[in-house]
């Protein structure tokens, strides 16, 4: 699983959401980096939010291979519509009740934004997908918070401690399943970027 490479809002330390913004200069060197990480790899499918962001990685990849991205609406970020576009730390402040609930409930309710059951919930649910598609190698390209979710099912791990690990930009995160068991195998690897 890798998460898109930079744009902007990174830079920025602003909230995107579901904000369809492309990746900018240091996007487009992450991404074909990641590219030459994976060039000889065996990549049997690759896969990827909707967003331009995740797309744009993708793609970046799938040219070394000679292969077709597939667009899954599952995989796309989470809905965070309340403080898209906002700096991380106004939303600390300016959404103070809201943001600390969000982070330790996975099933509160507030208006404008996706609660982590719902994403947890669409994610495990992309993975079943790709996992009933077969290949013995995939490349998932997505976001922060739905690879958080896909750990947090993978180990099991109770979804109140999706905010306890980083996702950076770029980073490569392995799942290995085998004989009807998911392993994480790394997480949040970035060695590719030198």
């Amino acid at each position: 699983m890798v998460r898109h490479a930079n744009t902007v809002y990174n830079t920025k330390r602003k909230w995107q959401g579901r904000i369809d913004l492309p990746i900018d200069e240091v996007g487009r060197w992450q991404a074909q980096r990641l590219a030459l990480r994976f060039a000889s790899a065996q990549v049997d499918a690759i896969y990827s939010s909707p967003l331009k962001r995740a797309v744009q990685t993708a793609e970046e990849i799938a040219k070394v291979h000679g292969m077709e991205v597939e667009v899954l609406e599952d995989l796309i970020e989470s809905d965070l519509s309340l403080w898209e576009g906002l700096p991380a730390d106004e939303v600390k402040v300016k959404f103070k009740r809201e943001y600390e609930e969000w982070a330790k409930n996975p099933d509160v309710e507030i208006e404008g934004i996706e609660n982590f059951r719902s994403v947890y919930e669409r994610t495990r649910r992309a993975l079943e997908y790709i996992h009933s598609r077969g290949g013995e190698d995939v490349v998932v390209v997505t976001h922060a918070i739905v690879i958080r979710a896909a750990v947090c099912h993978v180990m099991k791990m109770p979804l109140t401690s999706f905010r306890e690990f980083v996702v950076h930009n770029a980073s490569v995160s392995v799942i290995l399943v085998k004989d009807g068991w998911w392993r994480l195998l790394s997480l949040n690897d970035t060695s590719h970027l030198g």
